[in-house]
């Protein structure tokens, strides 16, 4: 676990240094790319099995039902 961290601390830390930009919008797309499948594997999941879903909502809004955000 700890290799891990500190291989994101290091990546991130060399983007720190890195002045020229390539390695930010880099990130950027890999980021925009991930998010992008990921919602598409969700959109089809839900297609798929859409009581999964609705499931998981209603256990989620069970246990939330009680709880005050804001004062």
């Amino acid at each position: 676990m700890k290799t891990i961290t500190n291989r994101i601390r290091a990546t991130f830390r060399n983007l720190a240094r890195d002045r020229r930009g390539d390695g930010f919008l880099d990130l950027a797309f890999k980021i925009l790319i991930i998010v992008v499948l990921g919602a598409a594997i969700l959109l089809i999941l839900n297609a798929a099995m859409p009581n999964l879903f609705s499931d998981l909502i209603s256990k989620i809004s069970g246990e939330l039902t009680n709880v005050n955000v804001l004062p």
